[in-house]
């Protein structure tokens, strides 16, 4: 069962990537135009809303797994020194800066989706 967690969350951001791509594109197209441009903003709240769970659930993940080192380094300082405990460091961040670098589009999308939502919300409401 955690190798299938595992999984899941190796193949999540890729999924996404896959998936973001048609989606911004049909919700670009929808704000267009006057009459949609409402849904589009809705569609750019739920897109924004989702990848923020998303990434939510993966960097939890994901400092779960570093913290985990966490007595290693410690260890490693207290047994072995500075300079064995900064090679292990370094090299966890080596091993990992792929899998954290897989989430910049999901952040990305947070912020430029929820960026778009709030802008086709303040253009589609009459002033006051």
């Amino acid at each position: 069962m955690v190798s299938v967690l595992s999984a899941a969350m190796e193949w999540l951001p890729v999924g996404f990537d896959w998936a973001i791509g048609p989606i911004a594109l049909l919700l670009t197209g929808l704000a267009l135009s006057d009459r949609t441009r409402p849904l589009a903003a809705t569609g750019f709240l739920v897109a924004a809303a989702f990848s923020a769970a998303l990434l939510s659930l993966i960097l939890a993940a994901s400092v779960f797994h570093l913290l985990g080192y966490g007595r290693a380094v410690v260890d490693l300082l207290l047994n072995f020194g500075l300079t064995v405990t900064r090679d292990y460091v370094i090299t966890l961040f080596q091993e990992n800066a792929p899998g954290l670098l897989a989430l910049a589009p999901m952040i990305l999308t947070t912020l430029l989706a929820s960026i778009a939502a709030m802008y086709l919300r303040r253009i589609t409401e009459p002033a006051a």
